[in-house]
């Protein structure tokens, strides 16, 4: 009940809900854009993924520092939306004439802008949403549920709109960017008792400075967390890339394995986020630690299992697993930071120990995994792929850290928010 009267809560779960309707429009079709509309060949579309991937390596480290010194500012919140206002423009009069007849000007210009508006820019505002969720008293992953949901109603939506005329897709993305506009606008910081709250979270404390950031690459803690992520978290997301060219594999002909794998995918968006619904107050009692050594599990075994399968009705089952991994990993990542680290560097953390360092490790990982497919085949690659995810989460196991952190700094068994509530409500009530 308490839920039904918070307002942030409510405009957030919007937000989530618009803006990855916004990426589901976008993401899921470009390579079907690039190759069908722009007539680009596969080492063409690739170096369009590359230099996507390049930019969002820069972005990334930029805008969780900005997120973190700015604080609930929305500066950059602003500047995401004022560029996906102009999205269907850009696709429609710029990048696609430039692609076809200037390709690498127009790949440049499409890498920068998804780069920003992407790569750069979804985590920048789930970090953002996530910081809201700690002054505003809602769990974060119950906000990022709705984006589930809005991703799984815009496949299936924009998937019947591509077929007719592709444009159509860009437009209701652009014209969606009006409503981010709107909630962001409604949003307004808690003014009340609650700032005792925040203080306790480290909300209210001056900005943060680069050096301080910068420390965080001097932090033992800090390089066991990106260990997780390159060994367990972005050999998941290798394994990911090419998992609907094996599901397909599995029926009689590729479009019948399409039609399924877009069914079995929407699916499971709206098992994720009826997971995501459970999984904070599961994770609050677990701890981020316990939380993330679980979604290793669960990685490894659906990446070890694909390896074993041999009917259709398998690799449907080891596709569902996917409603379990992302709420432990995403929410898992956030307790975990909050938990471990000072706060106010949470952006920064998240944006360069899980984003930047996870697209970094998997430029390199993606061209191995890849010939690991043409020399091995999709079973035995997907063998090595999961021992080597097992592999790091058991040492995970005993690398991460399961101490909680006080806002103090000290070690802590319970830094919940009740808690802190309870420790600091003496002094909001005077």
């Amino acid at each position: 009940m308490f839920y039904l009267k918070n307002r942030n809560f409510w405009i957030f779960g919007a937000f989530c809900f618009f803006y990855f309707f916004i990426m589901g429009a976008v993401l899921p079709f470009f390579p079907i854009w690039l190759h069908d509309v722009n007539q680009l060949d596969q080492r063409q579309t690739g170096l369009v993924f590359a230099s996507m991937a390049l930019f969002a390596l820069v972005f990334q480290p930029v805008f969780g520092f900005v997120t973190d010194k700015f604080g609930l500012k929305k500066h950059l919140l602003w500047m995401i939306i004022f560029l996906l206002l102009f999205l269907a423009p850009l696709f429609i009069y710029v990048f696609s004439p430039l692609l076809q007849s200037h390709f690498f000007l127009g790949a440049l210009l499409c890498g920068i802008y998804l780069g920003l508006v992407c790569s750069g820019g979804s985590p920048a505002i789930e970090a953002y949403i996530e910081k809201v969720s700690r002054r505003s008293q809602f769990e974060y992953g119950r906000a990022r549920l709705f984006g589930c949901i809005g991703w799984a109603i815009c496949a299936s939506i924009v998937g019947y709109m591509f077929t007719i005329n592709n444009q159509f897709a860009f437009w209701l993305a652009s014209s969606f960017s009006l409503v981010l506009a709107g909630l962001l606008y409604l949003f307004k910081p808690e003014e009340n008792a609650t700032l005792a709250v925040a203080d306790g979270l480290a909300l209210n404390q001056k900005p943060i400075k680069l050096k301080a950031a910068l420390g965080l690459l001097k932090m033992r803690k800090f390089w066991c967390l990106v260990m997780y992520i390159v060994g367990v978290a972005c050999v998941y997301d290798v394994f990911d890339q090419q998992f609907a060219n094996f599901f397909t594999s599995f029926f009689r002909d590729r479009h019948t394995g399409t039609q399924a794998f877009g069914y079995v995918t929407t699916l499971g968006e709206f098992l994720n986020a009826f997971i995501m619904f459970f999984a904070p107050p599961i994770i609050n009692r677990i701890g981020g630690k316990n939380a993330l050594l679980i979604a290793g599990i669960i990685m490894s075994a659906r990446i070890i299992g694909s390896s074993l399968a041999d009917s259709v009705t398998e690799v449907i089952i080891l596709k569902t697993l996917h409603m379990f991994e992302v709420p432990f990993l995403l929410v898992g990542i956030f307790k975990y930071i909050t938990t471990q680290f000072n706060v106010n560097l949470s952006a920064s953390i998240y944006l360069w120990g899980f984003c930047f360092f996870k697209q970094l490790s998997a430029i390199g990982m993606s061209y191995a995994a890849g010939m690991m497919y043409v020399t091995y085949g999709f079973k035995t690659s997907y063998l090595i792929l999961g021992c080597t995810a097992l592999l790091f989460t058991i040492i995970s196991a005993f690398a991460l850290s399961g101490k909680v952190r006080r806002a103090t700094g000290q070690p802590a068994q319970d830094v919940s928010l009740s808690n802190i509530k309870g420790e600091f409500g003496s002094e909001a009530q005077r």
